[in-house]
């Protein structure tokens, strides 16, 4: 198991931008601040202090890691109703206020989408698109939410309640991840929900999971289930794009054991896009393919933004 967490910057306070009047976007920046620029899609729930876990890799390869925090999420403004589609171009504003014209992107567990619909609405301005252990829009997907964690199967028909009710689930959850060790019950309980790889790197690497657990805290802190359950939604949203027209090529890289998003809607939703290329590695599950894959993954956009 690679251990890249140690020795981590702090986290710091965020940067905010101004999406518009009274709204912001707050960001962090890890790597070379002087590096081809990437932008880090966090996942669900979670906030851009993830994107810590990759500092070492990204200053190693001469890469500047912008990771923001969605709407609603972490210090992000919230905003209600928010739309996939909405996307690209908030990302090409935030980009134009940073002074940069191309960038990569990389995608990590929820963030699979924000990718996606990238490569679909604006390859013009990209250099390079990764996705670790994604999700995908569920949309049109022949089959459905088959194989998904069982907690995310169980929000799924709760999501049109009021998301307050959602508050104390989530920083129950986070108090959790952060506070109990991972051994002993209800952690443990937990553990026996995710496979092998993936027990290996909660168990033995707690930096790595730490680092985990603070950035899915912070990403409920403010907003609480009000933001992860608008967050949530936009994967079942109708897609606004073909994936068969997008030519902007993406590499995944998947778990064949995660038990998080089953590799069988990866391999669906990948199919149906030209450029897309999938590499599944069959022992590694959900977090543990994020930790083991990372480099590769940095590699790859760092080659393609030379």
């Amino acid at each position: 198991m690679i251990d890249f967490a140690k020795n981590l910057p702090s986290a710091g306070e965020p940067r905010f931008w101004e999406i518009s009047p009274g709204r912001h976007l707050a960001w962090n920046e890890y790597g070379d601040p002087q590096g081809k620029p990437v932008m880090y899609y966090h996942g669900w729930p979670s906030s851009r202090l993830q994107a810590r876990l990759a500092h070492h890799l990204a200053l190693e390869r001469g890469l500047r890691l912008i990771a923001m925090d969605r709407p609603g999420m972490g210090r992000s403004s919230f905003e209600g109703g928010r739309l996939l589609d909405s996307w690209p171009g908030l990302m090409e504003r935030f980009a134009d206020g940073l002074g940069i014209g191309k960038f990569a992107q990389l995608g990590v567990s929820g963030g699979g989408p924000y990718v996606a619909v990238c490569a679909a609405k604006i390859p013009e301005r990209l250099t390079a698109s990764a996705v670790l252990g994604g999700m995908v829009p569920v949309d049109g997907l022949a089959s459905g939410v088959r194989g998904l964690h069982p907690a995310y199967r169980a929000l799924i028909p709760l999501r049109k309640l009021p998301a307050g009710l959602f508050t104390p689930v989530f920083r129950t959850a986070a108090a959790m991840g952060c506070g109990w060790k991972p051994a002993a019950p209800p952690m443990s309980w937990a553990l026996r929900t995710v496979g092998t790889a993936d027990k290996q790197l909660v168990l033995g690497s707690p930096e790595v999971w730490t680092v985990m657990a603070r950035s899915f805290k912070e990403g409920v802190r403010i907003h609480g289930g009000h933001g992860a359950m608008a967050d949530a939604a936009v994967y079942f949203q109708s897609l606004t794009f073909n994936p068969a027209t997008v030519r902007h090529p993406i590499r995944y890289w998947h778990g064949g054991d995660d038990r998080n998003i089953p590799p069988e809607m990866l391999r669906e939703f990948t199919g149906k896009i030209a450029g897309a290329e999938l590499v599944v590695d069959g022992s590694l599950g959900h977090f543990s393919l994020v930790v083991e894959r990372a480099p590769a993954a940095l590699d790859h956009l760092a080659a393609a933004s030379a």
